[in-house]
C-alpha cells in the first residue's frame, strides 16, 4: 500500500495571468503543465516546503508572505483512493523580471519551460481539476 504523500506548491499570479511550468519527460507527470511543487520533508511545515521547493525548482527566492488558497487532491491510478494532497500557496507579483531560472536552479531539470498564461489559454487537462478551480477563483 502506498503512503499518503503531502506536498506544497506556489501559484504565482501576475495581473490576469498565472505561472505554470512544464514537467520534464523523465519526471513524474511528464510533459504536463502545473505549478512548482514538491514533497514536504520530515517535520517541515507546508509553508516552509512551499518556499524551499519553489526556490529549488525556479532559483527564485520568495521574500513576502504566502497565502494558503487551496488544495490539490492526488488519487491512485487504479482507483479513486486519495493518496496525497498538495497545499497551494499564492504569490502575487507584478515584477516582469520574475521568471524562473531553470538553468541555475538546483532542481530546474524537473521542468523544460515556464510561462505565464491567461485563464482561457492554460494548457491544463481535466486531471488538473483542483488546480483549475483554484486558478479560476483567483483570476475572476
Amino acid at each position: 500500500m502506498k503512503t499518503f504523500k503531502r506536498s506544497s506548491g506556489v501559484l504565482v499570479k501576475k495581473g490576469n495571468q498565472v505561472l505554470l511550468c512544464k514537467r520534464a519527460p523523465n519526471q513524474n507527470f511528464e510533459r504536463k503543465w502545473s505549478i512548482p511543487m514538491g514533497g514536504i520533508e520530515g517535520d517541515e511545515t507546508p509553508i516552509n516546503a512551499a518556499h524551499r521547493e519553489f526556490f529549488e525548482e525556479t532559483n527564485l527566492k520568495i521574500d513576502v508572505d504566502l497565502k494558503l488558497i487551496g488544495f490539490i487532491n492526488k488519487y491512485t491510478k487504479e482507483s479513486k483512493t486519495k493518496r496525497g494532497i498538495v497545499y497551494v500557496y499564492l504569490l502575487e507579483n507584478e515584477d516582469d523580471k520574475f521568471l524562473p531560472d531553470l538553468e541555475n536552479a538546483k532542481d530546474g531539470h524537473e521542468h523544460t519551460e515556464c510561462k505565464y498564461f491567461d485563464k482561457n489559454k492554460m494548457p491544463l487537462d481535466e486531471k488538473n481539476e483542483d488546480l483549475i478551480k483554484i486558478i479560476e477563483k483567483i483570476l475572476k
